[in-house]
């Protein structure tokens, strides 16, 4: 037997690891981890999936019925699952189309369209309730206040009632998409100029 093959291999020494090489790959490590979460929740919200509530395109209901809705009851229609309301609208008022016509599609007729209003109050994220005597939109938590058409009319809020993009899709139903918040109009973007028509639900 040759002196190569009685020799045995002596495997080479593993050196250990130094404990400041080791705290700072398990830092590197968990921070790649958290921001790859983190990227891929991200991704989530930006492109999330169709039909499945909120931050999503959601069709509302039939648009003829929901103005009929609207009208016979002197309300907006709300719509929990897409945190909004449905409002009626009016294009041939001065001013409304310049304001509101390129992001709100569902038209039904010359004077008549649909838009989908955030229920959320812009001032600190309250949810706002419709005020069926005033027919305003009356925040309970710090007094804003806003028209029929979600404008600023009163309180601390900085702008009107923020939208998301509607339109009516071919089997006449409102579709509105959730997943695209629309700035409110500004404190002076009053194109309504309504007066309360009742009563305030809240205390001035």
């Amino acid at each position: 037997m040759s002196d190569e093959q009685s020799t045995p291999r002596r495997l080479p020494a593993i050196k250990p690891v130094e404990r400041r090489t080791f705290l700072r790959y398990s830092l590197i490590g968990s921070t790649a981890a958290g921001l790859g979460f983190f990227g891929l929740a991200s991704l989530g919200f930006l492109w999330p999936r169709v039909g499945e509530g909120f931050g999503a395109e959601l069709v509302v209901g039939n648009a003829e019925e929901l103005l009929d809705e609207i009208r016979t009851e002197r309300a907006p229609v709300h719509f929990p699952e897409g945190r909004l309301y449905v409002i009626e609208w009016d294009p041939s008022v001065p001013g409304a189309q310049d304001a509101y016509g390129a992001d709100h599609e569902a038209i039904l007729d010359d004077t008549t369209g649909l838009q989908a209003v955030f229920q959320r109050c812009v001032h600190l994220g309250c949810t706002v309730p419709w005020c069926q005597s005033s027919q305003w939109f009356e925040c309970p938590c710090h007094g804003s206040r806003y028209n029929r058409w979600a404008e600023y009319t009163d309180g601390p809020a900085s702008r009107g009632l923020d939208r998301f993009p509607s339109r009516i899709d071919d089997n006449g139903d409102l579709v509105v998409d959730t997943a695209v918040v629309l700035t409110g109009p500004s404190r002076t973007g009053n194109v309504l100029q309504q007066s309360p028509e009742g009563p305030a639900c809240i205390d001035a």
